[in-house]
């Protein structure tokens, strides 16, 4: 069985972790993605308490399924992409990667793609009771994370950048461990 290349990219909610997920899988091929949304991880009752600090919650998550799926997939790809929100904080998934990103995109504006991705057909009621939550609750949470799983990020991508510059930059820091010289964007 070969080695494959694991790339985690991690961010907060509305910072662009799946959209670069997926434009580096359509770049790189023979690449599989392991999406944690997929999962509903965070619906478990195991889940930790929401409130819970970031470093200390990690790893009372049960990835269970998505490492059942990971190893399905590892080994049988050059590249398996991981759009897991903790980068290399969980203790199940951390001896498997290579790379981690940490997609690190202003909060205004991650929360302000929260809402045009979420709350379209929302109420205005039901979108001024999450700009409370975000406020109150959520913001600190996510700077929380950024403090936590930011630091041990082995890159960090400007989540404003468009997504084919936040591609290049990729390719240029991680394509030679990949295989691929980073003017070819693939492997």
């Amino acid at each position: 069985m070969k080695k494959s290349k694991v790339i985690v990219v991690s961010g907060v909610t509305g910072s662009g972790k799946t959209t670069l997920v997926s434009a580096l899988a359509q770049t790189l091929p023979d690449s599989a993605v392991i999406s944690f949304d997929d999962y509903d991880i965070d619906a478990l009752p195991s889940a930790p308490a929401i409130d819970t600090p970031v470093a200390e919650a990690v790893n009372q998550y049960d990835i269970s399924l998505l490492m059942a799926d990971f190893l399905r997939v590892y080994g049988q790809y050059a590249t398996v992409i991981v759009d897991f929100p903790f980068g290399r904080e969980h203790q199940r998934l951390a001896p498997y990667i290579d790379t981690v990103i940490y997609v690190k995109t202003p909060l205004d504006v991650c929360f302000a793609r929260q809402l045009l991705r979420d709350y379209q057909q929302q109420s205005a009621q039901d979108i001024l009771k999450w700009a409370r939550t975000y406020l109150d609750f959520a913001r600190p949470i996510f700077v929380d994370h950024e403090q936590v799983v930011g630091a041990t990020a082995d890159m960090i991508v400007d989540g404003t950048l468009t997504v084919s510059q936040e591609v290049a930059e990729v390719l240029t820091e991680v394509g030679d461990s990949l295989g691929n010289g980073s003017e070819s964007g693939s492997i």
